[in-house]
């Protein structure tokens, strides 16, 4: 959340989150003890994803005021 705010507010001192990445291993059957019955999921930009949809949603009941009719074949309706 504190991402987020600092974006929404123009604060660009801590945009190094953007190029951030968490790891989480997810165990491929149950029981999973080694490191080999765990598969790496790589959640990479997550941030920068989560802005953009935050925006995406924001924006989407202005785009038929933002965008001509003759450039809205990726708006809905």
């Amino acid at each position: 959340m504190r991402v987020i705010h600092q974006f929404s507010s123009l604060q660009t001192t801590n945009l190094h989150w953007l190029n951030s990445a968490n790891i989480v291993l997810i165990p491929k059957k149950d029981g999973a003890e080694e490191i080999g019955d765990f598969r790496p999921i790589s959640l990479i930009h997550a941030i920068a994803k989560i802005i953009a949809k935050v925006l995406a949603s924001r924006l989407c009941p202005f785009m038929n005021n933002l965008v001509s009719t003759a450039r809205s074949a990726f708006i809905k309706k």
